[in-house]
């Protein structure tokens, strides 16, 4: 019983440290922007939504990974769960899509010099409509300034 016990702890512990990001980014011919909706191991959820100077929406999407990867380990995470829509940018960010464009080449290389500050991180990317919520923050970037919007318990 004791084994059981401390096995129990242990995927309680492993799911207390795991912090869960939605992001995305959008642009438009004068501006950029993303969003970003992680989810802490304390259960808080911090709505943001990030302006940028113009850059391609294909930027503004690796811009978001960047951001998403940078923002936890701020706080010291080492576990993370990150959730985005683009299959496009998935796949060139694991390498199963080669990118031909010297510009986004960059984020792919800031992309993989971030991953081994994690323990463990999952990229899954989800359908759009399980999106939404960031999707809007990315939008909201591109014809405002920036601002963190607030937590969310």
């Amino acid at each position: 019983m004791p084994e059981a016990e401390n096995k129990v702890i242990q995927a309680s512990l492993q799911t207390q440290d795991l912090w869960v990001l939605h992001t995305d980014g959008a642009s438009n011919a004068c501006r950029s922007g993303i969003g970003l909706v992680p989810e802490v191991p304390t259960g808080e959820i911090i709505l943001q939504s990030i302006k940028f100077p113009n850059m391609t929406n294909n930027e503004a999407e690796c811009e978001a990974i960047v951001a998403g990867l940078r923002q936890p380990l701020k706080y010291g995470a080492k576990r993370l769960q990150l959730h985005y829509d683009s299959q496009l940018v998935v796949n060139q960010v694991t390498w199963t899509l080669q990118i031909k464009e010297q510009r986004l080449k960059k984020y792919q290389t800031k992309i993989y010099r971030l991953l081994p500050s994690f323990d463990e991180c999952q990229l899954d990317q989800i359908p759009i409509n399980q999106n939404v919520e960031v999707d809007g923050l990315a939008k909201l970037a591109v014809v405002t300034k920036s601002v963190t919007l607030g937590i969310r318990v």
